[in-house]
Order: structure tokens, then sequence, then C-alpha cells
């Protein structure tokens, strides 16, 4: 059972939480990267190329959508948005590199022939194992937090169990003995939990804006303005991470 009150009881948790973290600093953090992408776009201009135009945007629709779901407390549901993030932004660099990469995405005859394994029970084969990604450092940064944010959230695995916070209830009264109710917390606000969770959010759409700095050609890097407003944000970030970073640094102290 989740915490008392029910589902009313779990959506008035996670309002609550969202009113308190959009104040904490990293919650800003969050937004000055959504104010470059807007600022992205702008650069753009009107007739940018539509497919990585399109999975650009896709990319800011998952930062929103992300930090929304950690600010009402449930940072692991939120790794399955990231990962979608993560899978665009790459896919724009393989369509950058060679255009055939996009039919190789869609594919239509090979995902009819998916539905078609399903229904006879064999496993079928994931589209973007046809895609063929660069060997770019950033992509194969990105591409190597998959497999972490699939155990660690994505997946019913044991690290993503650990990550639940949650309480045994045993009855007082033993003459009416009743079997124990284990309680899962309605939101997570710990500051390790959440702005943790955001703090990562925002590494990653970092690497994600870059990312497409080498698709349309490096031109956002030459807007003043871009390269101000990302400045700007790496600074704030260092900022913020130092907590982090200190507690680590104890907490390894012998």
């Amino acid at each position: 059972m989740t915490e008392a009150n029910g589902f009313d009881g779990y959506l008035a948790a996670q309002e609550h939480a969202l009113q308190e973290l959009r104040q904490r600093p990293e919650f800003a953090l969050i937004e000055a990267i959504g104010a470059l992408y807007d600022r992205s776009v702008h650069v753009l201009g009107p007739n940018p190329s539509p497919d990585l135009f399109q999975l650009l945007v896709a990319c800011q629709q998952t930062l929103l959508s992300a930090a929304a779901t950690i600010s009402r407390g449930l940072p692991a549901d939120a790794l399955g948005v990231i990962r979608r993030g993560i899978e665009a932004a790459c896919l724009a660099v393989a369509i950058k590199d060679d255009p055939e990469n996009r039919d190789r995405w869609i594919d239509a005859e090979r995902r009819l022939a998916r539905w078609a394994d399903r229904r006879t029970g064999v496993k079928p084969k994931q589209p973007s194992k046809n895609v063929i990604y660069p060997g770019s450092q950033l992509v194969e940064s990105l591409r190597a937090k998959l497999g972490v944010m699939s155990d660690s959230g994505i997946h019913f695995m044991p690290e993503f169990l650990s990550m639940q916070r949650w309480r045994i209830e045993r009855q007082p009264n033993p003459a009416y003995p009743r079997p124990a109710v284990v309680r899962f917390a309605n939101a997570e606000t710990s500051r390790r939990g959440v702005d943790g969770a955001l703090m990562f959010l925002a590494s990653v759409h970092l690497d994600i804006l870059d990312v497409f700095v080498g698709c349309f050609d490096g031109l956002f890097y030459r807007d003043a303005e871009w390269l101000r407003m990302r400045r700007g944000i790496v600074r704030q970030a260092r900022l913020l991470v130092k907590p982090f970073r200190s507690e680590a640094r104890k907490e390894n102290d012998p």
C-alpha cells in the first residue's frame, strides 16, 4: 500500500512536492536549460532540417516531462522519459551522419514483422539495432547511460526497488492480529533523491544540446546569446554540484 488516504493522498503528496521543489535552485537550472532550448529554436530560424528539428523539439519535451515528474517526487519514474530524450538525440546524430538511418529507424516492414513475431511468441528485434551510430564520444557517453537507467528505474530490478522509500507498519493490538502493512512513500522529497535527479537531468540535456550543435553544423556556437546562456548554466551547475561532491567525499572518508 502507499501512504494513507489512497489515490487522493497520492495526488496531494505530489502536488505538495511540486510546489515545494519548484523553489529549489536545481529546478531553476532546469528552467534555464529549457530557455536554452527555446533559444536554439530561435537560432535555427524558419527553415531547419525537418527531421533534425523534430528530434530537437522531442528532446525539449522530454526535459519538461522528466522535470515535472521528478518535482512531483517521482525521480525513478522520470528515467524512462530521460531515456527517450537520449535515444532521440543519438538518432539525430545518426541521421546527420547518414540520412538512410532515418529509413532504417522507421522501416515499416520490419515494424510489421515485429508485431507478427509477438503474435507467434518470438521476441522481436529492437528497431534501433538497425541504426548505425557514428563513433562520437559524446554519443557513446550518452548511450552508455541507457543500460544504467534501465537497471535503476526503467525495468523492475533490485536497483529500482532499493531506491523506494517504504516502511512496515505492524498492528499494535495483539488481541486482533492482522498482517503487517508495507507502505511506500507517495513522494520522494529528500535532497539526495530529488535534487540529485534534477542535476542528472540537467547534465544529460546539456550533453544533448551539445549533440545538436554538431547536427546543425555548429550554428548554435555562432550565436553570442546562445553561448552566453550556456556558460551561465555551466557556472550555475558547478555551484550546485559542490555540495554533492563534498557529501560524497565525506561518505568515502574512512
